[in-house]
């Protein structure tokens, strides 16, 4: 069975990516406007901002395969 539209991978990992991004920033945006403080949960929703933001950068890095 051949996948004429790309690796189903490379999509789930775009859509995966995107989405944390958006609720990591919702998520982010909330607590700071709750706490006013950086505490551990910050830095990790920010960790896992970056990872989404990788995986976005990869997607749009990596050429396709033929």
């Amino acid at each position: 069975m051949e996948n004429k539209n790309g690796s189903p991978r490379k999509a789930w990992d775009l859509m995966i990516g995107i989405a944390l991004v958006i609720f990591g920033g919702l998520r982010l945006y909330n607590r700071l406007q709750s706490e006013a403080e950086w505490g551990f949960r910050s830095i990790i929703t920010i960790l896992f901002m970056g990872y989404g933001g990788y995986m976005i950068y990869r997607h749009f890095q990596t050429p396709p395969k033929d």
